[in-house]
């Protein structure tokens, strides 16, 4: 049985050259309407190639447009806020006269408060912005009592360097003070923001690790005996018997002679 070429045997010949070799028989009528398609198809391929756009770039623009839309949604009135090119929010709340910190975005990298009527920040205020990098308080009345202990703490652990630009206007004894120079003077009677029971824990919590170091150095203490108690009987009990085989060994040599 003959096998025809392109079946099992053999391999297909491609569409494209069938037709260039049907062309070849019938003349060059037949290149007019095959040119067209020869020269479309390669363009095609390319715009195709061209529209693809790369995934991790796709999903990185994604993220930078959720991102900045999420920050702008969450901007506190009256505020004005701008996206910045390392993620993040800028929030600008300076010279809007306000009179307490509003709410602020978990995404605040940097913060502008200067030039309003703040005289106190309430605990917690700035304890979710874990992203901050830059703020500025200057230029408030700044009332310092008992209540900007929160403000003055939370300098001092995350802007060191702006704390001695920030000054109170009251009481008279604080007035024009940083601060960086408030001092237990200044704030006498700040004990008395704790709670009663806050002060029984933190009794009961000193209590209880004073019982703990006693017993610690009560044990150690038994031990230790323990130690010197075991090396006195060996030793006493070593000494013994060297002693009893000395007077063995000299009682044996008196009856040899």
């Amino acid at each position: 049985m003959e096998l025809r070429s392109g079946q099992c045997g053999g391999q297909r010949k491609p569409e494209r050259s069938r037709n260039f070799l049907n062309c070849q028989k019938q003349g060059d009528s037949c290149l007019g309407s095959l040119v067209p398609k020869l020269l479309m198809a390669p363009e095609r391929k390319e715009s195709r190639k061209e529209s693809q756009m790369p995934l991790p770039i796709a999903i990185k623009w994604i993220l930078l447009l959720s991102w900045g839309l999420s920050g702008t949604l969450g901007c506190p009135p009256p505020c004005d806020c701008q996206t910045l090119e390392t993620f993040g929010l800028l929030v600008d709340c300076s010279n809007k006269g306000l009179t307490m910190v509003p709410s602020l975005p978990q995404n605040t990298r940097q913060l502008y408060l200067q030039n309003n009527n703040l005289t106190s920040i309430p605990a917690g205020t700035f304890d979710h912005l874990n992203y901050i990098y830059k703020i500025n308080v200057t230029n408030n009345p700044w009332h310092c009592n008992c209540s900007i202990l929160y403000l003055k703490h939370w300098l001092e652990d995350h802007m060191w360097g702006i704390l001695h630009l920030t000054k109170c206007a009251s009481p008279a004894i604080t007035a024009n003070l940083s601060l960086n120079l408030l001092t237990g003077n200044e704030l006498e009677g700040c004990h008395q923001l704790f709670l009663p029971d806050q002060y029984h824990v933190f009794l009961w919590g000193d209590l209880v690790l004073i019982v703990l170091t006693v017993l610690s150095i009560i044990l150690l203490g038994a031990l230790l005996w323990v130690v010197q108690k075991t090396i006195y009987c060996v030793t006493l009990n070593q000494s013994t018997q060297e002693a009893l085989q000395w007077q063995e060994s000299s009682l044996r040599h008196q009856k040899s002679m």
